[in-house]
């Protein structure tokens, strides 16, 4: 390890190998009895430079023997010491400066610690700035709790310890499988049934095994991070504590049917109730029923049952075509006979009238003239009966003659 200047001025408190791989420190080891309790520092700064160079100023002089530096009057004691330091001095500017062999920094080299602290604590502000992605949000915490929410951007927080910034993904839809898990199959692939899970009873008593997703996202950052412990876990128990609730209100068709719609938009409800009482700042999307069929021991029995359900589902529904056939024709002949029947009625109704008409005029006329009427009563009954008969008129004043009477033309042929 070569003798840097940076070595033994950043780090000579830190590192004590440096001391042991620099030259000047080995000339400074042999005068360990007399100035090993000095600081480096003081060793530093009264060579009779400042810490940006040598100063003419500054520089020791010898008044009768004795040393001064600064103006003071120094003790015999001191001679040594300022040996000393004049060694370090000419081998810090002429031994390893620029002048000579060692490619040093040359005089005036050392830096000041209060510059030192001045860039670490700059350097410890600047650690406060902080980039926020679309995609996330700024949780900004002061001691470990809470104080704001960030959007996204470039933003600043006070540095470590005072605060610290967390920032989760607010955007990205996850996906939550309830059920089963995918990729859980052999080698990797395929999917694995989770039954302790899928298995669930429904409203008609009959077991179900029901795979299901829940897609959701961070709604309130502050609150999904400091309100619940483990958010994923406290979804996936609540999200399979309301789908049985759901199902169990559902006979097993319901699941198995298009009433699928139903079931799913009362669990996302019911779930987001429940995610929102325990304030956990977790947005349900959708929830989806992935695949819903009976248990594998009984899935053979259960589709015979269904079998048996889709024909008797044929025959009604054949039988309610055939209804649907012969009911309107019956509507259509019970409406033509009661038409017919309508009309008769007003028929026999309007000759009944009139036949009374006609009869309460003939009373009136035989009150008038009861003879008149009464002939001529039995002459409109005799036309009436003898019409279309073949008749034979005999006078009734015709006396002493035998009457003739054609019988042979009087009956009808082939009569007797």
């Amino acid at each position: 390890m070569g003798c840097s200047p940076y070595a033994f001025v950043l780090r000579w408190g830190f590192m004590p190998q440096v001391w042991a791989s620099c030259p000047v420190f080995l000339d400074v080891g042999r005068w360990g009895g007399r100035i090993g309790a000095m600081k480096f520092s003081d060793l530093a700064f009264n060579w009779g430079e400042g810490p940006w160079g040598s100063s003419k100023t500054n520089k020791p002089k010898t008044v009768g023997g004795k040393s001064t530096a600064r103006g003071g009057t120094d003790g015999p004691a001191k001679g040594e010491l300022e040996d000393v330091l004049n060694l370090l001095k000419s081998r810090m500017s002429g031994g390893y400066g620029r002048g000579g062999n060692g490619g040093g920094f040359g005089e005036g080299w050392i830096i000041e610690p209060m510059w030192i602290a001045l860039g670490v604590f700059t350097l410890w502000l600047l650690s406060g700035l902080y980039i926020v992605a679309p995609e996330q949000a700024g949780v900004v915490t002061r001691f470990g709790a809470y104080n704001r929410t960030t959007e996204p951007g470039l933003h600043y927080r006070l540095p470590a310890p005072f605060e610290a910034v967390a920032k989760p993904m607010v955007t990205r839809e996850n996906v939550l499988e309830v059920g089963f898990r995918t990729g859980g199959g052999r080698f990797g692939s395929g999917t694995l049934d989770v039954l302790e899970e899928s298995l669930m009873l429904t409203g008609d008593e009959n077991i179900v095994d029901l795979d299901f997703t829940v897609r959701w996202k961070i709604g309130d950052p502050a609150s999904y991070l400091f309100n619940v412990m483990d958010p994923e876990t406290t979804l996936a128990a609540s999200a399979e504590s309301v789908m049985r609730e759901v199902i169990g209100r559902h006979p097993i068709d319901d699941a198995l049917t298009d009433n699928k719609v139903v079931l799913q938009g009362e669990a996302r409800e019911l779930l987001q109730t429940v995610l929102d009482s325990y304030k956990s700042g977790i947005l349900v999307t959708g929830v989806e029923l992935q695949q819903v069929n009976p248990p594998a021991d009984v899935i053979e029995s259960f589709r015979d049952v269904q079998a048996a359900r889709a024909d008797a589902e044929k025959v009604i529904n054949e039988s309610t075509g055939y209804a649907n056939q012969i009911v309107p024709q019956a509507r259509g002949a019970a409406e033509q006979m009661l038409a017919e029947a309508r009309a008769y009625k007003d028929a026999t109704l309007t000759r009944a009238e009139g036949e009374a008409g006609r009869f309460e005029a003939q009373l009136r006329g035989y009150r008038v003239a009861p003879e008149v009427t009464r002939e001529r009563i039995y002459f409109d009954m005799a036309r009436e009966i003898l019409q279309g008969v073949p008749k034979v008129v005999i006078s009734g004043d015709s006396t002493g003659v035998l009457p003739y009477l054609p019988l042979e033309k009087l009956m009808p042929k082939g009569g007797r």
